[in-house]
């Protein structure tokens, strides 16, 4: 495992801020149908290895989209933040809310099976169907639907 690095981020306006610690730059792509929904297109994420730290947090809504997924927002302008496991501190973090993303490296695809035909990615990356994703993802928690 990499060493652990914080990454910190914001929201549009600037009202919701977050800091956690990461241990990869990995960026993932989540092309379910909920995501696809909630973002306007795949959702591009990066997973944290702990509990964030928000200031601002009277500005953060959270919408629970699904059994296992609760989903967080800026009340004030909007802004897509984060996606959690419910019931846990298990997040995962847009990526481009990151203050830095210049070390980011997209390396993954899941739910390949639920893309639209009308977007491809030329980054090789590992792709996941669904099935192959919810059994993965869903013991470590970064599953995103």
């Amino acid at each position: 495992m990499a060493d652990a690095f914080t990454v910190s981020g914001h929201c549009l306006c600037g009202a919701a801020t977050y800091t956690a610690m990461a241990s990869s730059q990995d960026v993932s792509a989540c092309h379910c149908g909920m995501c696809r929904r909630w973002t306007g297109g795949p959702l591009l994420y990066i997973h944290v290895d702990d509990k964030p730290v928000f200031t601002g947090a009277d500005a953060i809504g959270v919408f629970r989209s699904s059994e296992i997924g609760e989903r967080g927002f800026c009340t004030k302008c909007g802004s897509v933040l984060f996606w959690k496991t419910a019931g846990k501190d298990s997040y995962t973090f847009t990526a481009g809310t990151l203050d830095d993303q210049t070390r980011l490296r997209f390396t993954r695809e899941i739910f390949i099976d639920d893309k639209p035909d009308y977007y491809d990615f030329a980054n090789e990356t590992e792709r996941l169907t669904g099935a192959q994703s919810t059994a993965t993802y869903l013991d470590s928690s970064d599953k995103t639907e």
